[in-house]
């Protein structure tokens, strides 16, 4: 069973060098493996190396280790190390890593180690560990000196931010990013700025919100238009759910700090296991203009819980998530990966019942809609099959879209006090495998040897 093998034991195996033991180990956000050493001989490597690094220091700290591969497993939203390749220490300079990172990194990443471990079987033989101190966070920002074009051309006049949880930001000149941290030096020093600033607005907005008026489906929707734009999932294949009372509530601890219970369940939803397709961006949440908070990972995943008791979350509808290890192209459309879907809705449908115990009134009646949009690749519908994902039947009774639709929305009513959030996940799951021809009791991970059916975490995972 693969799983997140916790930094002290990686430090232990490769102290031993039985590194057989790192085997069916997942990627995480302090795990990164590469199957062979960096080519530092070519500009564009050094990039990606500096890249690499500095993504660790922006974030939490974290590991890379060189010669260990990793493969993609639709079962688990991460890559699972598969195989260790091990190879002759001269084929790495410590040294010259340790150049390339002081060349192309600013600031100095303080306590960065470079070891090479000899395989307990080969000592000529072995792979190599480059490890980011957590430390090195309260330094931050790390930034990328300069970017390598397509072309191979290095710019020295544009410089580059990136962070582990995002893997995807664009190069900007100097300038630009200098405005972003003017007025604060460190990170460290922002985040409490902010902390302080986020308090005096709690203090001003923790007198009851005035009543408003219940919420419409269509005002959901339009957030959920903005969601998807934030994300930068606007005209992509996007998934996104959404919740909201049939009468006025408020969160009054909404604004008032991060320890607030609202506040903990948004930067801490619940997860069903490790490498799940969960709702956590594991990132600290933002206020948005006094009326909501906002987890993000750009183009990744968004959670939103707003004042007036709308809940929403967005991931990506391709590769990123709900396709996850599908083996979608441009030949067969996007395949859906029924246990991502499976998987979503049964948190999400468990959240919001969690959080809206926080609500002012807590509602007794909410809606949950689930949204599948601009599900389309080269014009071809996606499509879905209800068999565990894997290559053995991943085109095994794989129904498409009806009349290459390129989404749909799925709503239900739900009575707080008596819901249940597996009965929740099949009743939203039932209608979504129904437009796409299948009955109920085709849909995995179901236990209906009880009446009403939900879907059972116990077979998630």
């Amino acid at each position: 069973m693969p799983r997140v093998i916790p930094s002290s034991e990686i430090a232990a195996i490769l102290q031993l060098g039985d590194f057989n033991q790192l085997l069916g180990g997942l990627e995480d956000e302090h795990l990164e493996c590469k199957s062979a050493p960096y080519r530092l001989e070519l500009e564009r490597e050094k990039m990606k190396f500096a890249k690499d690094v500095s993504a660790f220091a922006n974030a939490d700290g974290g590991i890379i280790l060189i010669g260990v591969q990793t493969e993609e497993e639709p079962n688990f939203h991460g890559d699972i190390i598969r195989r260790v390749g091990c190879f002759a220490r001269g084929l790495v300079d410590c040294g010259q890593y340790q150049n390339v990172i002081s060349d192309w990194v600013l600031p100095v990443i303080r306590g960065l180690r470079f070891e090479w471990h000899p395989s307990a079987t080969n000592g000529e033989e072995g792979i190599v560990s480059i490890v980011i101190p957590q430390e090195a966070s309260r330094e931050r920002p790390f930034l990328v000196a300069r970017v390598v074009e397509k072309t191979g051309r290095t710019v020295g006049s544009h410089v580059g931010f990136f962070e582990r949880a995002r893997d995807n930001v664009s190069p900007m000149k100097a300038e630009q990013l200098r405005e972003m941290f003017k007025g604060g030096q460190r990170f460290a020093e922002l985040d409490t700025r902010l902390e302080h600033i986020e308090e005096m607005i709690g203090k001003m907005v923790a007198v009851q919100a005035p009543q408003q008026p219940a919420l419409s489906g269509e005002t959901v929707f339009s957030r959920v238009q903005q969601a998807r734009r934030e994300l930068g999932y606007e005209r992509k294949p996007a998934f996104s759910l959404a919740a909201w009372p049939l009468q006025p509530v408020d969160f009054p601890s909404l604004f008032e700090s991060h320890e607030a219970q609202v506040v903990r369940l948004l930067e801490n939803p619940p997860r069903l296991r490790n490498g799940g397709f969960d709702l956590s961006t594991r990132t600290l949440s933002t206020i948005v203009v006094a009326q909501l908070r906002r987890c993000l990972i750009p183009g990744r995943k968004l959670l939103e819980v707003w004042r007036d008791g709308t809940l929403i979350c967005v991931v990506p509808g391709d590769e990123w998530h709900l396709c996850w290890g599908m083996r979608s192209s441009a030949e067969t459309g996007l395949r859906i990966n029924n246990l991502a879907l499976t998987e979503t809705v049964y948190l999400f449908c468990d959240w919001a019942l969690k959080v809206y115990e926080n609500a002012v009134p807590a509602p007794e009646e909410f809606k949950i809609r689930i949204m599948l949009s601009d599900m389309t690749l080269n014009g071809r519908p996606l499509s879905l099959n209800p068999y565990r994902p894997s290559e053995i039947w991943l085109d095994d009774d794989r129904h498409p879209a009806p009349e290459a639709a390129p989404g749909v929305h799925v709503e239900i009513d739900i009575d707080r006090l008596n819901a249940e959030p597996g009965v929740l996940a099949y009743r939203l799951l039932a209608d979504l495998y129904a437009w796409f021809g299948f009955n109920a009791t085709e849909m995995p991970y179901a236990n209906r040897e009880i009446q009403p059916p939900k879907i059972d975490p116990a077979q998630i995972g």
